[in-house]
C-alpha cells in the first residue's frame, strides 16, 4: 500500500467537548484560551461523529470528510469555529446508514457547494427498523436516500469492496467479524432486503485506513459495528501493512447490554496488538474509556469535538 507523509485528523463532531483538556505532542485541543476568548465561538457536541482527514503525499493534500454527525448544526458551526473551509473537501465517505453518522450530510454537502464524490455501501439505503418490547421505530434511516444525496450534490460511489481514496488512504470495504466475542446480538434491529424483513447484519459498515510513512496504519472506526479488533485485523489484511499505530472512533461498547467481560477482552486485544494510540469516542462508553485508560495509559487519548491530531513521517 502507498503511504502519505503527513496526516491531520480534525474531529468536527463527537459526543463530548471538554475545554479543560490540555494539548499534548501532536494533539491540539480547543481549550481555555478559546473558551474565554472565543473569536469564532466554541465547539458544539452531539451524539454523533465526523472526521476531517487531510492526507499529504508528495506535496499534494487530499481532504476527506468521513461521516457528518447527527444533525447539520454542529458540523457547520464547528467547521466555522475551527477555520475549516468545507468547500475545499475533495471526497466524502459515509461509514454506514445510521442517523448519528449521516444526519449532517446534507448541510455538509451544501457547505461544500459543488458536486463531490460520496463513497457509501449500497446497503446503507435499505429501510431499517428497531422492534423491541419497549421501542418500535420504522424506517429510521429514511433521511438517507440516493436521490436526495444526488440532488444535494453528491456523486454517489456505491461500493462493497475497499476503495483507494488517495495515496495512503483507503476504505475498508465490508469487514468480516473474525474475533468471536465481537459478534453483535441485534436486539430487534431489522432491515428490509429483497422484499423480506431480516435481522440487520449492518453489512454496509466500513472504516477508513491511513498508512503513514514510517509510522504504520491509523484506523478510523466510527462506530465499531464489526468490532474494533476485527476492524484492525481487517485493516492489516487489506493493506498488507502489519503495524497498526492508532485507532480512533466509536467502539460500540457503551450500550447497557454490553458486558464487562466484552470490554475487558477488547482491551486485552488492544494491548496484545500493541496499538500506540487508542482513542475511544462517540459510542465507546465510559466503562470502556476507563478500562483503556487504565490498561494503556501511554496510548490512551481523548479526542473530543474540536481536537486536531497530526501524525507525520519521521524525519530522515
Amino acid at each position: 500500500m502507498q503511504t502519505c507523509e503527513r496526516l491531520t485528523i480534525t474531529v468536527l463532531v463527537d459526543n463530548y467537548i471538554d475545554m479543560l483538556l490540555q494539548d499534548s505532542p501532536g494533539i491540539r485541543r480547543q481549550g481555555m484560551p478559546e473558551h474565554f476568548l472565543p473569536r469564532r465561538g466554541t465547539p458544539l457536541a452531539e451524539n454523533g461523529i465526523s472526521f476531517l482527514i487531510e492526507a499529504t503525499a508528495k506535496g499534494r493534500t487530499t481532504k476527506i470528510l468521513f461521516d457528518a454527525g447527527m444533525s447539520g448544526i454542529p458540523i457547520i458551526h464547528n467547521a466555522r469555529v475551527l477555520g475549516v473551509d468545507l468547500s475545499e473537501i475533495d471526497q466524502v465517505v459515509l461509514s454506514h446508514g445510521h442517523p448519528d453518522h449521516f444526519g449532517g450530510i446534507y448541510a455538509a454537502l451544501e457547505g461544500i457547494g459543488r458536486r463531490v464524490p460520496l463513497v457509501v455501501h449500497p446497503s446503507a439505503f435499505l429501510p431499517r427498523s428497531i422492534r423491541r418490547p419497549d421501542l418500535m421505530l420504522q424506517y429510521f434511516n429514511r433521511g438517507l436516500t440516493e436521490r436526495e444525496l444526488t440532488d444535494a450534490g453528491a456523486g454517489i460511489v456505491a461500493v462493497r469492496t475497499p476503495l483507494d481514496l488517495a495515496p495512503g488512504v483507503t476504505t475498508s470495504g465490508e469487514i468480516p467479524i473474525t474475533v468471536d466475542f465481537e459478534e453483535e446480538v441485534p436486539t430487534g434491529r431489522m432491515s428490509i432486503r429483497d422484499g423480506h424483513v431480516h435481522p440487520d447484519p449492518i453489512d454496509d459498515y466500513l472504516t477508513v485506513i491511513i498508512n503513514v510513512e514510517g509510522v504504520g496504519l491509523v484506523v478510523l472506526d466510527p462506530c465499531g459495528h464489526s468490532g474494533v479488533l476485527s476492524s484492525l485485523d481487517h485493516a492489516v489484511k487489506v493493506t498488507g501493512v502489519d503495524r497498526v499505530h492508532g485507532v480512533l472512533g466509536g467502539f460500540h461498547l457503551g450500550h447497557a447490554n454490553i458486558t464487562q467481560e466484552k470490554i475487558d477482552r477488547t482491551v486485552a486485544g488492544l494491548v496484545e496488538r500493541q496499538v500506540s494510540l487508542v482513542s475511544p469516542m462517540h459510542c465507546s462508553g465510559f466503562r470502556a474509556q476507563r478500562a483503556i485508560a487504565e490498561a494503556l495509559p501511554d496510548a490512551f487519548a481523548l479526542m473530543t469535538a474540536g481536537t486536531e491530531l497530526v501524525i507525520e513521517a519521521p524525519k530522515k
